[in-house]
């Protein structure tokens, strides 16, 4: 059954004065209403709005608008996001048969992981997860690597815009705790977590790096504790981290960064 599509008709004028200066390259505001059909009123609140996020900038001092450079960010990131999937897929897929477990490979979206893949190839294990899910970057393996390598300026940016929530007896709740597992995070290159996110589920994640060596995403394998114990979870460590660094060599990481 198609989905059924909820149009927001301001969103659908916006687009389409963005397709029209795609294909124009650049015009005046009357270039834009006139052609397109738009209102005056309308449309100069739109361009005001686009303007005002950078999706569109005037040109000079003619009154003439282009495309702004906020797309060119933008689609360089969700460009970058498709080429890691693409490389990453066939490397999940592996290790998940490799080690029959639960595989994911997230990012930081702001201040949450969100997955962009997950396989289970065994399907040995059932954890109510999917590609596009959210979790807590201060609860998860993946969290704690996507936070570790970053600066302390920007660990306590993002902290303090998370809800420290106790979701299970083991989250840690205290921002300074939390900051100081970090260390000891980057310290050995890799992160657990023991029943932090989810009760019953522990995890074991590393950091994939991109092409100028920063860590931009993280690899994760999970497992229930009837399964496994913490210190059979770290015994599959080495997997994880040799398939996050050939994800980062695909991703054209230097062989050698610093840490």
């Amino acid at each position: 059954m198609p989905k059924k599509v909820y149009a927001v008709s301001a969103l659908i004028k916006a687009n389409e004065i963005l397709e029209f200066l795609l294909q124009k390259g650049e015009a005046s505001f009357t270039e834009i209403h006139t052609t397109l059909g738009h209102p005056k009123s309308s449309t100069y609140k739109t361009i005001s709005t686009l303007e005002s996020l950078g999706f569109i900038r005037e040109v000079g001092e003619s009154a003439r608008y282009t495309l702004g450079l906020r797309l060119i960010e933008l689609g360089a990131k969700a460009a970058a996001h498709v080429d890691m999937t693409t490389e990453a897929r066939p490397l999940v897929k592996m290790l998940s048969n490799d080690t029959e477990r639960t595989v994911h490979l997230g990012i930081l979206d702001g201040t949450e992981v969100i997955y962009l893949l997950k396989e289970n190839v065994h399907g040995s294990i059932s954890i109510d997860t999917w590609a596009g899910k959210r979790v807590g970057v201060h609860s998860t393996a993946m969290g704690k690597v996507l936070l570790a390598w970053k600066t302390e300026k920007e660990i306590d940016r993002i902290l303090k815009g998370v809800d420290l929530v106790k979701l299970t007896p083991n989250t840690r709740v205290n921002a300074e705790e939390v900051k100081s597992g970090l260390q000891e995070v980057r310290k050995r290159g890799w992160a657990t977590d023991d029943e932090e996110n989810w009760k019953m589920v522990r995890c074991v994640s590393a950091p994939v790096r991109d092409n100028a060596g920063k860590v931009c995403a993280a690899l994760s394998v999970s497992t229930l504790t009837d399964l496994d114990s913490y210190e059979q979870m770290l015994g599959i460590t080495n997997k994880v981290i040799e398939t996050a660094r050939e994800l980062s060599r695909r991703l054209g990481s230097p062989v050698s960064v610093e840490s």
